[in-house]
């Protein structure tokens, strides 16, 4: 009897940002050991010649596997962000027969393989399927198993309290594979089978197949759910996890990284990942680039921007921007985001951030953001993946070309002089306190730009009446716009509305969150695009 091992290493595990931004969970080093080669030796000393890994997030991480095992062959899922790990399962269906399924990201305090792999080899009548289970005590989050008497496996909840919990790995025997490789093979296109956990899919099928129970203690085999939690197993994790988010702390504030505690994120963003620390009883936010940043964004241009914020006080809470991306700041309590519609006084004093840093004179480190230019490339950048934009939104963007083309002609020759501009003006970059002090934060995108850009990045990304657009303008404007002005800002909308639509674009097209308002941008475009043409060719 030969027995082969697929493990399951392709998932993100977000809940570990911000380390699993630089490598993925099961490449972390806990106990002096890399998780996965813990696991690979283990089925190696008992036995197990044959070991696929399916890879996808950061997957050239694990490349060097296959050098460092003869036994070890990588299997790559390109699907891993849309799909669940049955799909990880679909990709390694040839090698299901007399398979261990396992994931990257356990600790296996003893080796469960060698004793599980003798019985099946050497006597007869062991060769059942099961998962490994452990008895959890209160409220958990795992898959939950209820059994039979004789430990067959009956039903499986995502959830449970005060019972068995699948965990660590499975054993399939030849028939359990082979019905199962047929199951998926006639339902992965099914509508969102292909995102399930392969645990769901099996308690779809659980009449047609079986698994029992395989108990072990809970101290033997090991997930980690957090942070916090590993470095409860493993103190010196953080000395030892070769992190430059972690050097970077340290090397900015001279501490040990074991006086780093607390770590908890808080976004794990659209360019960015954020996490909460504390470190001699002060809290601070660090902010982390996504591996995508640095094609949306000038990192000297929002260093020298977020700085000039600093020092007008219209943030505060900054310490320091560093030119790779990272950002360290002041944790500052009970901050929600502004609405402008309840309190107007935000409003007001959110205009008037916008007025003290349209009046800063940029030095030759600030980047010209030209927005009609910033947009295309920014499409360019997602026909990799979306197919020739520039043809299927062609009519659009000569529309556009048309727009712009006014615009730097009437900035020419009526003084609209570009300024230094914030970029990404709307309401969740504005925070306030409980006791009425506001920040404009994330100046990523600042640069150069048309004076009409901030104000019409708010405009562009919602829907607003022509009404509540005036009363925009008005109240920027602190008076009533002259024609020209009006004009100008009003037809500049729809370019404003062209760049947030191709950041959506270019998001989606890295599989990415596109965010929540490119459609209503894309809305906006046609909404105002001949308009603006028209007031500019009456």
């Amino acid at each position: 009897m030969t027995i082969n091992a697929i493990i399951l290493a392709a998932g993100k595990s977000s809940s570990f940002a911000p380390f699993t931004y630089e490598r993925p969970k099961g490449l972390f080093r806990v106990k002096n050991e890399i998780l996965i080669e813990r696991q690979i030796n283990q089925l190696i000393e008992a036995g197990i010649k044959d070991i696929y890994i399916v890879v996808g997030y950061m997957k050239e991480k694990f490349f060097y596997l296959e050098q460092k095992y003869p036994q070890v062959k990588l299997l790559v899922n390109n699907n891993f962000g849309a799909k669940g790990n049955l799909y990880s399962l679909y990709v390694a269906r040839e090698y299901l027969c007399d398979t261990y399924v396992s994931y990257a990201d356990y600790y296996f305090a003893i080796n469960p393989f060698i004793e599980d792999y003798k019985e099946r080899t050497l006597a007869k009548g062991t060769n059942r399927s099961c998962h490994a289970c452990v008895y959890r005590k209160g409220k958990f989050n795992e898959f939950s198993v209820y059994q039979s008497d004789a430990n067959v496996i009956t039903r499986v909840d995502l959830g449970g309290r005060d019972q068995m919990a699948m965990t660590g790995y499975a054993y399939f025997n030849e028939s359990f594979s082979k019905r199962l490789v047929e199951f998926l093979n006639s339902e992965i296109n099914e509508f969102r089978v292909s995102s399930l956990f392969w645990e769901e899919f099996f308690e779809r099928h659980i009449k047609d197949l079986t698994l029992y129970v395989k108990e072990y203690k809970a101290d033997e085999v090991l997930e980690f759910n957090s942070i916090e939690d590993l470095r409860q197993f493993d103190s010196d994790f953080l000395l030892n996890v070769d992190s430059t988010i972690i050097s970077n702390i340290v090397n900015h504030f001279g501490c040990n990284p074991n006086e780093i505690v607390d770590i908890s994120v808080i976004n794990a963003g659209l360019t960015n990942v954020s996490f909460v620390f504390t470190l001699n009883g002060v809290k601070y936010v660090y902010r982390h680039p996504g591996g995508n940043a640095d094609n949306l964004i000038n990192r000297q241009t929002e260093i020298f921007s977020q700085m000039k914020a600093v020092e007008l006080g219209i943030d505060s809470s900054v310490i320091h921007v560093d030119k790779t991306g990272w950002k360290l700041s002041y944790f500052v309590n009970n901050l929600s985001p502004v609405d402008f519609v309840k309190y107007p006084w935000q409003k007001k004093k959110c205009f008037e951030f916008l007025h003290q840093i349209h009046s800063v004179t940029p030095d030759e480190t600030v980047k010209t953001f030209d927005i009609m230019k910033e947009g295309k490339r920014l499409i360019g950048l997602a026909c990799s993946t979306k197919g020739d934009l520039f043809v299927e939104f062609k009519e659009i963007l000569d529309k556009l070309d048309k727009v712009d083309a006014y615009l730097k002609k009437d900035s020419e020759k009526n003084g609209f002089t570009w300024i230094l501009s914030h970029g990404d003006v709307y309401e969740p970059n504005f925070l306030a306190t409980e006791d009425g002090q506001l920040y404009l934060i994330d100046w990523e995108y600042s640069g150069i730009n048309d004076p009409a850009h901030d104000i019409n990045s708010i405009l562009a990304r919602y829907y607003f009446t022509d009404e509540q657009i005036d009363e925009y303008y008005r109240e920027y404007f602190g008076r009533e716009l002259t024609e020209l002005e009006y004009r100008h800002f009003y037809a500049q909308l729809p370019i404003s509305s062209f760049y947030w639509f191709c950041w959506g674009l270019y998001k989606g097209s890295v599989g990415d969150d596109d965010g929540f308002f490119m459609l209503q941008a894309y809305r906006n475009i046609m909404r105002f695009i001949d308009k603006a043409i028209a007031m500019f060719e009456k």
